[in-house]
């Protein structure tokens, strides 16, 4: 998630919020015909060690991923995406991977986001393989969700990705700042992480290990299920809630954020984690982590069991709600912006003053889409969040009238079961839509329906 109208990215809360405000009021289905989507390289495992500077600045070490081929044909090649050198592009590279053991890498492409790796063994179907390099991560000055200010740093998208080969082939988008271009595989993490002490990393998954080495902390960390690996680094103060078999960890910097605000916010954190597993299935992780930004110039931004959010409970809602909406069910971030946005905006509300209809939305133009890629947003950012964020949020709000609340989160519950830890597609929630109505929603004209919506 980003914010228009702010300096760095996408939609935050900040425009959700305004833009929503005068529209607000005061188990497994049937599995589809469709042919499974055979996503591959498949099952991943990172092994990484990096050593940070004094401030979590400049990391080295080295990463080591390992993957499946589950496709039919024979997998000769790779594409490792290191997404946040899409930040400032090529000069300076804030990653760098070199020595590369187990493929042959060719030239960095796509403002150094991309680089193809030529495997040393193609691989058939079911075979397994791993590459080995030396990773090299220098954060840029920046109030972003890659980068430092304020002695906080945020390391969003910094460890490569494999990129991902489906009935599309290839999917290899250019970075978008405005918003995201994410879409993996859940696989595993071990993550080590050499520190001075001190220098507390709040990540994705637990910590399971922690050993003191003169002046540094050697902690390591493990996640499964995951899509992708982040953390951030700062002297911070924390604290711990519980919502159900999952421990809510907020940190944050005293001296940007108050402790009676760090409460409420652990408060407000707990509660949507609670209303979340309620609707749309239990959460499957131990620990969901919090970081709050002191001075935002971006609202929040959700990764796997962590996300940066401003100090603000609508925020923290919706970048906890896609733990569920991309961190659970995964999407194609670029070719379907608004499925994990729209979700995410709706589900924000659910924890306070849930959303149940929508009686009004103009399209800010006649090409403006729901369904339009990033690529269209890039050319039309102004209208992004309009669409995406509030406008899908809206739809769904439609549709909660129409079903009725509590029909309608047992819906998103059977949609997330479908999907759990895979990836879907538009066409999955419409189906599921149409299924529902058929049986609870007399009248419901499917047709009529998404071609209002823009839907296609």
């Amino acid at each position: 998630m980003r914010t228009f109208g702010l300096p760095v990215r996408a939609v935050r809360a900040a425009l959700v919020v305004a833009l929503l405000a005068p529209l607000m009021p005061t188990a497994v289905p049937t599995a589809s015909a469709a042919p499974a989507i055979v996503r591959t390289p498949t099952d991943p495992l990172s092994i990484v060690r990096l050593r940070s500077d004094a401030e979590g600045h400049r990391w080295r070490g080295a990463m080591t991923i390992s993957f499946e081929n589950a496709g039919a044909s024979v997998l000769e090649e790779v594409y490792l995406r290191l997404w946040s050198n899409g930040v400032r592009g090529c000069d300076p590279l804030a990653i760098r991977v070199a020595n590369v053991r187990g493929g042959t890498p060719g030239r960095l492409r796509q403002r150094c986001t991309t680089v193809r790796v030529q495997l040393d063994d193609p691989l058939v179907q079911g075979e397994r393989t791993r590459l080995r390099f030396s990773l090299r991560i220098d954060v840029p000055k920046r109030n972003d969700r890659f980068g430092h200010l304020g002695g906080l740093s945020l390391l969003g998208s910094a460890l490569p990705a494999l990129a991902v080969h489906d009935d599309a082939e290839w999917n290899l988008p250019p970075f978008v700042d405005l918003g995201e271009s994410f879409y993996s595989v859940a696989g595993r993490y071990r993550v080590t992480l050499d520190t001075p002490i001190g220098l507390e990393t709040p990540t994705t998954g637990t910590r399971t290990g922690r050993r003191v080495e003169g002046s540094r902390w050697i902690s390591t960390y493990t996640a499964r299920q995951v899509r992708d690996f982040e953390w951030a680094a700062a002297r911070l103060s924390r604290l711990v809630g519980h919502a159900g078999d999952t421990r809510v960890v907020v940190s944050y910097q005293p001296a940007r954020v108050s402790l009676r605000t760090a409460r409420a916010m652990r408060r407000h954190a707990v509660r949507s984690m609670h209303t979340f597993s309620d609707a749309f299935g239990d959460y499957p992780y131990r620990e969901v982590d919090v970081v709050l930004l002191g001075a935002a110039t971006f609202g929040g931004m959700e990764y796997p069991t962590i996300v940066f959010s401003e100090a603000n409970r609508l925020t923290i809602a919706h970048e906890l709600a896609h733990q569920w909406w991309y961190g659970v069910v995964g999407s194609d971030q670029f070719s379907e912006p608004w499925l994990d946005e729209g979700l995410a905006t709706w589900s924000q509300y659910l924890p306070f003053n849930p959303w149940r209809r929508c009686d009004t939305f103009s399209w800010p133009s006649g090409s403006a889409r729901m369904t339009n890629d990033m690529s269209y947003w890039r050319e039309h950012p102004g209208a992004y969040g309009r669409v995406a964020y509030l406008g899908g949020g809206c739809m769904l709000a439609q549709l909660a009238e129409g079903f009725g609340l509590a029909r309608f989160e047992r819906l998103l519950g059977r949609y997330a079961a479908a999907h759990w830890l895979d990836n879907a597609r538009t066409g999955d929630l419409q189906a599921i839509v149409e299924r529902m109505a058929a049986r609870h929603w007399a009248g419901f004209d499917a047709d009529t329906f998404w071609s209002t919506w823009r839907v296609d």
